[in-house]
């Protein structure tokens, strides 16, 4: 490894370098750092007490802050104002399309509804309804007729009674 000392000696040698006369020491002045500006300035911090000072009363200043916020309150009426119609109508497009997924899940239900129901009224199933709870057809004597002027008007004649019983 190469250090100074070795550097020297292949250049004076060793033997030049016994001989050489020792060192002198000359005293010279300690080096200082040279000094911080504005270093010998002393700044006295005196504590000031503001608490009882009250600000004057400046007409001018409260107009325009009056002015400013009345501007502000009537900018965000506008602003609201302007939102207002589009927010309405986005909560009507919201509701308009949920009344339509419910009309198209009662249609659906109404014609599940009717097929049901035509099942259930088909001749064929009330034939076998019938047989399996051994009914037969009634003969003519045994069927009466009800009479009414309207579909929703039935007239019952009692046999033995004068008065006649409106059913509704």
């Amino acid at each position: 490894m190469a250090s100074l000392a070795t550097f020297v000696n292949r250049f004076v040698g060793v033997r030049d370098l016994a001989e050489a006369p020792p060192a002198v020491w000359i005293r010279t002045e300690s080096p200082r750092l040279r000094a911080i500006a504005n270093e010998d300035v002393y700044l006295f911090v005196k504590r000031i007490d503001n608490t009882t000072v009250v600000r004057a009363a400046d007409p001018v200043a409260r107009r325009a802050r009056s002015r400013s916020v009345a501007t502000g309150f009537v900018a965000a009426l506008l602003v609201i104002a302007g939102l207002v119609p589009a927010a309405y109508n986005t909560m009507a497009g919201f509701t308009l399309q949920s009344l339509r997924q419910e009309q198209d899940k009662l249609k659906q239900q109404e014609a599940q509804l009717d097929l049901e129901e035509a099942k259930l009224l088909s001749y064929d199933r009330l034939e076998k309804l019938a047989n399996s709870l051994k009914m037969v057809e009634p003969v003519p004597q045994q069927v009466q007729i009800l009479e009414g002027t309207s579909k929703a008007e039935a007239r019952n004649a009692f046999p033995f009674a004068t008065v006649e019983v409106s059913a509704r």
